[in-house]
């Protein structure tokens, strides 16, 4: 049995779901059905703002989205609206925090003449400009012409892994770079491994110490096609492989699927393997946005004013970045004590803010997520 509890809210009607066990009459609510379409990522990502945006699913442990070169305290989600760089797509960040962190595992999208530069005073060599208008933000999913290589990058992601569509559209070979030092600049690396292994996959770590004193993340890629040429370009003997530049044959589009862990690579790829199997990418971005949907419709309001609505539902959805999975899809996860712990029988949360969230999100939680807030 559902429950609806009804606030007035400045001028606003506004029902919640719960689980309880008493039907109430219910008042006239919002007929609409698609919540999305409220919801501006953008709110929050200029000035001191910094929220997270790209592509993620409610509390997911991958937020996968772009990165622009840090420069300084208002870049501590990775990405600021007031930028124009773009320098790949990494598969963590922090949304909302007073200080940096994540960033792992970045991306970046390359036409087939691209050389990587040799210099180590020139750490993004293959950044490119970018304009809003060539932008696409959605819950769930995001897309960015990238004017410099001729090439349309669109992501989504489902719990545990970043999905990566892109379109060469030049002549000749493409080619993607992966690079393992960014880390939004409030990390550093500490360990990187980026090893070829088949045809078509990639698999490594990413150690880091920053804000997490010790962080542990463990991936898995798979790519549509056939690796053509596999290189290492930049590494450290203290530190292992840091970044590395994959061709592929042809132009026209490929696909990535990267799965994390905080556990293992073999938990990665178990990971991947269960929540993403083939190779349906807008499958998975209209997943994405029905999980949102769902969890945006938990809370109805009824107002003329479309400016309420997309503040009200923006606001929402800020509130489901984070708390973010810690755990693989069989329950595994790396404790505080550095160990593994098995299947402990509940999901394990991460990035606890804890800025005042006592005040306002965790009650919120027990009325929207109360299946989640003994996890959390």
């Amino acid at each position: 049995m559902k429950k609806l509890f009804y606030f007035p809210v400045l001028a606003l009607t506004v029902t919640i779901a719960s689980c309880t066990g008493k039907k109430e009459a219910k008042p006239t609510v919002a007929t609409e059905t698609n919540f999305t379409q409220f919801v501006d990522p953008y709110i929050g990502s200029d000035y001191h703002g910094h929220v997270f945006v790209g592509a993620n699913v409610p509390f997911g442990a991958v937020q996968l989205g772009p990165n622009n070169p840090t420069q300084g305290w208002d870049w501590c989600s990775g990405y600021h609206y007031s930028d124009s760089i773009l320098i790949g797509f990494a598969h963590t960040h922090l949304s909302g925090t007073g200080i940096g962190d994540l960033g792992d595992i970045l991306f970046m999208p390359v036409p087939g003449d691209f050389v990587p530069s040799k210099n180590d005073k020139e750490q993004y060599s293959w950044q490119a400009k970018y304009t809003h208008q060539n932008e696409t933000v959605k819950p769930g999913y995001y897309a960015i012409d990238i004017e410099k290589y001729n090439i349309k990058a669109e992501l989504t992601a489902s719990e545990r892994v970043g999905f990566h569509k892109y379109n060469f559209k030049n002549e000749g070979n493409s080619k993607v770079i992966i690079d393992l030092k960014y880390g939004t600049g409030w990390d550093n690396l500490t360990k990187g491994e980026i090893k070829k292994i088949g045809n078509n996959s990639i698999q490594g770590l990413r150690f880091s110490k920053g804000w997490a004193n010790d962080q542990r993340v463990f991936y898995y890629t798979e790519f549509s096609k056939e690796i053509k040429n596999f290189e290492i370009i930049k590494s450290d003997k203290n530190i292992g492989e840091i970044t590395a530049i994959i061709e592929f044959e042809g132009n026209g589009e490929l696909l990535a699927k990267t799965a994390i862990s905080p556990v293992s690579i073999e938990g990665a790829t178990n990971n991947l393997s269960t929540e993403i199997a083939g190779w349906d990418f807008d499958s998975v971005s209209n997943s994405a946005n029905e999980k949102w949907n769902a969890e945006l419709g938990k809370i109805k309001i009824v107002t003329e004013d479309l400016a309420e609505k997309k503040t009200f539902y923006t606001s929402l959805f800020h509130t489901m970045i984070a708390p973010s999975l810690f755990n693989d899809v069989n329950g595994d996860y790396r404790g505080a004590d550095h160990e593994v712990h098995q299947n402990p029988g509940h999901q394990t949360y991460t990035t606890f803010s804890l800025w005042d969230t006592y005040r306002a999100a965790h009650p919120l939680f027990t009325l929207v997520q109360p299946e989640r807030v003994n996890d959390f």
